[in-house]
């Protein structure tokens, strides 16, 4: 069984800052490069992993297994979310309330840029989360 090294670098902020390279990466590739997303999380990933075998040492069977494992699960919950939300909409359509409910919030939506704004980002958040 696969022990994990807490601190691989034997310095507390070493260690910290080798275990955030693979968001900076991420970061670096949609920000800067631009890089698509789907193109950009392989790559991130693919940093995650190459860490986990160099630095932390772990076994290549089973650093590509959590790799793989991680990956579907990931898949999973946003395929979930995205599936009930496509249900959800086909039946306000076929019921005819997608008029009614999209009529009510247009109705009651507020003109105030900044509300949309946290409403959004309140919105984003709860989909993250889920």
């Amino acid at each position: 069984m696969f022990q994990q090294v807490l601190n691989p670098a034997h310095n507390l902020a070493l260690t910290a800052l080798l275990s955030i390279l693979p968001f900076v990466v991420l970061l670096a590739l949609l920000a800067w490069l631009r890089t698509s997303v789907w193109v950009a999380t392989l790559i991130g990933s693919a940093a995650t992993l190459r860490l986990a075998l160099t630095v932390w040492r772990m076994p290549p069977g089973v650093g590509l297994q959590s790799y793989l494992f991680g990956g579907l699960t990931g898949a999973w919950a946003i395929d979930w979310i995205t599936f009930w939300g496509v249900v959800i909409f086909n039946a306000l359509n076929a019921t005819g309330l997608f008029e009614v409910f999209k009529n009510w919030l247009v109705a009651r939506a507020t003109p105030d840029i900044r509300v949309q704004t946290i409403l959004l980002a309140w919105s984003l958040g709860a989909l993250l989360e889920g």
